[in-house]
């Protein structure tokens, strides 16, 4: 499921990439949330019985969805601006980031070999983004915040109650997203559609939607630590879409950075399942 959502991520954020800064991100979020919203919608009504809908109406869902409309609005008025590659890289310190939400927030115990790994995670972090250089911009550390949101999303669909329904809960996040992307009219100049925009927009809502469906049910009744790692197949395939598509190739420093960022992010994860067997 972690495999077949990042695939499915990393192809939605390239059909977004191709509307280019032709259209605001609050455009997007609301015309495209309004598909998924729909396709949601549908899959809700055709799988589950309407009895089990009200499920999803828990103070956990309702942030998680906050969360996702939030890292969707930063991630989408990034995405324009850096190469694909790079951005999906910065996505991979989330297996990092949830280590350190859990020792900040939940007073998880975090040993000096994971404190290490987050040093020298978030160094790579710093090879991607390169601060001072020519492409150092706003919009790397709000990439690098939709990391750490995502990470206190992942760590909330981890908790929540295995009996609300996959799909209800894609709907409220789709609907969050899309209700975000409205309330941001008044700020934006939108602009007219055409034909190519609303297929680059109806194909990016399909992925997405079954990319949410796909992550949640990934991060529900299992260890995070065990499916995290299969988190870093996006980076492969970010790098092949980006090179096919805009000719982008990392340079040297990136490439350094995505070797610490997702070599210290699957000893992070061996550590940790150390630790669960020990405690077992």
């Amino acid at each position: 499921m972690l495999l077949l959502s990042q695939a499915l991520f990393v192809s939605s954020d390239s059909l977004v990439k191709l509307l280019g800064t032709g259209m605001p991100p609050g455009q997007i979020m609301a015309l495209r949330g309004l598909m998924a919203v729909a396709l949601a919608g549908s899959v809700l009504v055709a799988t589950v019985e309407p009895a089990r809908w009200r499920l999803a109406l828990t103070p956990l869902v309702g942030a998680r969805a906050a969360l996702e409309s939030v890292s969707a609005a930063l991630f989408i008025m990034s995405l324009p601006h850096l190469p694909l590659s790079d951005i999906t890289v910065f996505m991979q310190f989330t297996p990092l980031s949830i280590t350190l939400l859990a020792a900040l927030l939940l007073r998880e115990h975090v040993g000096w070999r994971r404190w290490a790994a987050i040093l020298v995670g978030f160094i790579g972090v710093l090879l991607v983004a390169q601060p001072g250089g020519a492409g150092f911009s706003p919009y790397a550390i709000s990439a690098i915040m939709v990391a750490l949101i995502i990470s206190v999303r992942d760590l909330i669909t981890r908790r929540l109650d295995p009996a609300i329904p996959t799909p209800a809960i894609t709907l409220t996040t789709t609907l969050a997203v899309c209700l975000l992307g409205f309330a941001s009219a008044p700020f934006e100049d939108w602009t007219p559609l055409s034909w190519d925009r609303v297929g680059l927009l109806a194909g990016s809502a399909l992925l997405v939607t079954t990319a949410n469906a796909a992550i949640i049910r990934a991060f529900r009744g299992t260890d995070v630590t065990v499916v995290s790692p299969f988190r870093y197949f996006g980076v492969l395939w970010a790098v092949a879409i980006g090179f096919a598509i805009w000719g982008e190739i990392p340079d040297f420093l990136a490439i350094c950075g995505t070797v610490l960022i997702v070599g210290s992010g699957l000893y992070t994860m061996h550590r940790e399942s150390l630790r669960l067997r020990q405690h077992q």
